[in-house]
């Protein structure tokens, strides 16, 4: 009996100083909870040539213009996950207005759907992997590299590059739309911890997925 409790305590003990290491390297839930307060948007291309990459980017310009219109007073979340809701065909439009414009004959199909993110690094933002609301656009055959950026609250803009472009970053008005502090942090780059425990996190994913 004695020896049995010895290796149990053993046993919890090796489990119990392997395991706090780690668990100070994860997220906190307010960190985490980071993919529940922003809108992403992810433009998918029909293919890889220089022609669809080039239409992608133009279908996002448009996209972009129009949710510009739609939430341009807004600072509530869950208000501008409605008025995307109620507008996708709107916005679906758009983009088939610079199809038509350029030439092409490619369908296009816009929702409001869940999407699985990887962590993502750009500038001076940073967006931890987890699932997120996301504005999906597929042209055409949608097999082509994507584009994303964040629709709210508006970080992303309009740029003549394949990768996503950044507005200036409003601390102000990234709680209005609200994020904790700690969230800010996580998305303005401030906090680079952060972003080795968000890999760790993702990595950790990847083994049990």
């Amino acid at each position: 009996m004695n020896n049995r409790l010895t290796v149990f305590l053993l046993t919890f003990s090796i489990l119990t100083a392997l395991m706090l290491p780690l668990s100070a390297a994860l997220p906190s839930a307010d960190e985490a909870g980071v993919y529940d307060s922003v809108i992403r948007l992810h433009v998918l291309a029909n293919s890889d040539t220089e022609e669809d990459q080039a239409l992608k980017l133009k279908v996002r310009d448009g996209i972009l213009i129009t949710v510009s219109e739609l939430l341009h007073d807004v600072t509530d979340r869950s208000i501008a996950e409605a008025k995307l809701s109620e507008n996708l065909a709107v916005i679906e439009s758009a983009a088939e207005r610079v199809l038509r414009d350029n030439d092409s004959k490619y369908t296009v199909s816009v929702t409001l759907t869940k999407e699985e993110y990887p962590t993502r690094e750009y500038s001076n933002i940073t967006l931890p992997a987890g699932t997120y609301t996301s504005l999906r656009v597929l042209i055409g055959e949608a097999e082509g590299q994507n584009w994303w950026c964040v629709l709210f609250p508006k970080l992303c803009i309009g740029a003549e590059t394949d990768v996503a472009a950044f507005a200036a970053v409003d601390e102000t008005e990234l709680v209005a739309a609200g994020l904790t502090p700690s969230q800010v942090r996580i998305i303005t780059g401030d906090s680079p911890d952060v972003v080795v425990k968000f890999r760790i996190l993702e990595f950790i994913g990847q083994l049990f997925s």
